[in-house]
């Protein structure tokens, strides 16, 4: 039976799919990550000679917010179903019977991974089976030479206009990466309609990111603190996106 990990480009699928090199690694593209996770999965490439199999979209994250005129949000969370979830299943339907290994580790175990239910598809946790923690998987990942190293707005994960960012997030990509932030402002112009309420990419500033950009000052600074203090006291939320989460 052939088995696939699911490869996230972050420190414990990195780890999974290092401890079994004999294994397909299988990472799902919105076609709106950060070049850094890009980057991530290419030298993964190169250190180990094997091939990460991309799953890319018909039409990319920011099309299909474009075309819906609807950002993803708490309440609407169909960019995991849409561009990670279904595209990853309907890849599995092709190759069933099969097992999707995932790496959720022993230290961590309220979360879940894929749920689910198709016949033929055996889920299996193979960190978790092996007791290895945080600490195991990072030691795996430096031990290659491949623990990934992102920048602080990346604390949620590798997707660009992750909903989940908290505003120091926010604040470090106006200082760090501009470029970014008026694609992204841009987006949230072009998806607004005629309501009083304007609809914004990253709910948890509870403002739009023109307001954001606007309020940065050359000589205000982000704390790098606040960025992982808000990430690690968000740390339950990974549950919500389930092994598609980059931390």
């Amino acid at each position: 039976m052939d088995s696939y990990i699911a490869f996230s480009g972050g420190v414990d699928s990195t780890a999974l799919a290092l401890l079994y090199p004999d294994e397909t690694p299988i990472f799902t593209d919105t076609g709106w990550e950060f070049p850094e996770l890009y980057a991530h999965i290419d030298k993964f490439e190169q250190v180990t000679g094997r091939a990460v199999k991309r799953i890319k979209p018909k039409a990319t994250l920011p099309d299909e917010i474009r075309r819906q005129k609807f950002f993803p949000n708490h309440g609407a969370r169909w960019c995991t179903r849409t561009m990670k979830i279904e595209p990853m299943n309907k890849f599995l339907k092709e190759r069933l019977p099969c097992e999707l290994w995932i790496g959720l580790r022993a230290d961590e175990p309220a979360r879940t991974g894929n749920t689910t239910d198709l016949p033929g598809l055996t889920i299996r946790y193979p960190m978790r089976e092996r007791g290895m923690t945080r600490y195991d998987a990072l030691k795996v990942c430096i031990d290659s030479d491949l623990l990934p190293r992102y920048p602080v707005y990346m604390a949620r994960g590798g997707c660009v206009g992750c909903f989940y960012k908290r505003p120091a997030e926010v604040k470090a990509m106006v200082h760090l990466v501009p470029e970014i932030i008026a694609e992204l402002e841009q987006l949230e112009k072009d998806v607004q309609d005629e309501r009083e309420k304007p609809f914004h990419c990253f709910a948890n500033c509870g403002k739009s990111i023109e307001q954001m950009r606007k309020e940065q000052t050359e000589n205000t600074l982000f704390d790098i603190g606040k960025v992982w203090a808000a990430a690690a006291e968000d740390d339950d939320i990974g549950d919500a996106c389930g092994l598609f989460c980059h931390r």
